[in-house]
Order: structure tokens, then C-alpha cells, then sequence
């Protein structure tokens, strides 16, 4: 996989994680009929699209542009980012099925996080080195997550609390999907290496 095709791959992960946000935001404000947070869901719909042509081009693009490409991809993939992190935390509230989904989730990406140190001994040593960093991203994104909900459920109502932890919530999807992406490949890379043996 070239360089290029990785950094695809990753924001690919990034916007499924931005996307299912997305999709929730605009089921809420369906079931509100709330017209103006469609519209800029829609909007923000548009630039997740932008961003989605801007990667295909960096798929194909090589040489000096590809720099230069990359660093605008990232700074137009961080703003998008973080304004769909601030409408999400307007349109969607803590609610108690938020907070289970959260704790599932969580739970999810601390129990595989545990399959894989059990499976880390069957992989290769190229793909070992991706899944590691991979894994260190999630297991730290996984603690901050947990820091931010424990700070957040002493003090429910403190507004700072809550914007770190929709961002500590945000991380740790990415975060998963990232794994879950290099996970796949470390699995379709071993089972390569048995085929060929």
C-alpha cells in the first residue's frame, strides 16, 4: 500500500466515524422537524464531499503536489471535523441512550483492544509495527475517553466537561475504525503470508 493509499484509507476511516454522526444528527432533527439543522447538516454534507473529491485526487496525485495537497486535505478534514463535533453537541444531547451507547462502545473498543494483545504473537512483523501504533493510538484515545465521561459524570452540567468529552467520544471512533481498518489488513496481510507458505 503507497503512501498515498494509507492516507486515503485513514481519513476514509475518519469520515464513516463523521458520517455516522452525520446520520444521527439529521435522524434527530428529522423526528424535530427542525429544517434549519437539516439545512446545515446538508451543508455540512457538502464539504464532507469536498473533502471526499480532494482525496480521490491524492490518490492519483504524485511529486512535489502531493505535499502541498496533503497539508490542505488535513487542514480542510480538521475544520470539518471540528464543526461537525460542535453542531453534534448542539443537535444531540446526553441523553440516557447516548450515554449506554457510549459505555457499549467503549466497552467494545476495550474488549478488542484485550483480543488483540491475546493475537499479537500470529502476526507478522510488518503488520505487527501498524496494529501496535494503531493500537497505542486506541488504547490512548479509549483512556482519555473514560477520563472525559468520569469527569463528566460528576459534573453533568459543566459545558467544558461536556465539549471534551463529544471530542473524546469523536476520537475514539475514529480511533476504533482506524484499528478496525489496520486490524483487517494485519488479518488479510497473515492470511497471505499462510496462502504462500
Amino acid at each position: 500500500m503507497s503512501t498515498q493509499e494509507a492516507y486515503a484509507a485513514r481519513l476514509e476511516a475518519q469520515m464513516r466515524a463523521a458520517d455516522a454522526r452525520l446520520d444521527q444528527m439529521e435522524a434527530q432533527a428529522r423526528a424535530r422537524d427542525a429544517r434549519a439543522e437539516m439545512n446545515e447538516i446538508s451543508g455540512l454534507r457538502a464539504r464532507r464531499d469536498q473533502i471526499r473529491q480532494q482525496i480521490a485526487t491524492a490518490k492519483k496525485e504524485v511529486g512535489n503536489d502531493w505535499q502541498a495537497l496533503r497539508l490542505r486535505v488535513d487542514t480542510n478534514w480538521s475544520d470539518f471535523r471540528r464543526e461537525v463535533a460542535i453542531s453534534h453537541s448542539r443537535f444531540i444531547a446526553w441523553d440516557a441512550a447516548r450515554e449506554r451507547r457510549f459505555i457499549a462502545h467503549l466497552d467494545e473498543a476495550e474488549a478488542a483492544l484485550r483480543e488483540s494483545g491475546a493475537k499479537d504473537a500470529e502476526v507478522g512483523a510488518d503488520a505487527r509495527v501498524e496494529a501496535a501504533e494503531a493500537q497505542r493510538e486506541l488504547r490512548a484515545k479509549a483512556a482519555t475517553a473514560r477520563q472525559s465521561y468520569d469527569a463528566w459524570r460528576e459534573k453533568k452540567k459543566d459545558e467544558k466537561l461536556q465539549r471534551k468529552l463529544d471530542e473524546a467520544e469523536l476520537e475514539l471512533e475514529e480511533a476504533s475504525n482506524r484499528y478496525a481498518a489496520s486490524v483487517a489488513d494485519v488479518k488479510q496481510t497473515g492470511s497471505g503470508r499462510k496462502s504462500s507458505t
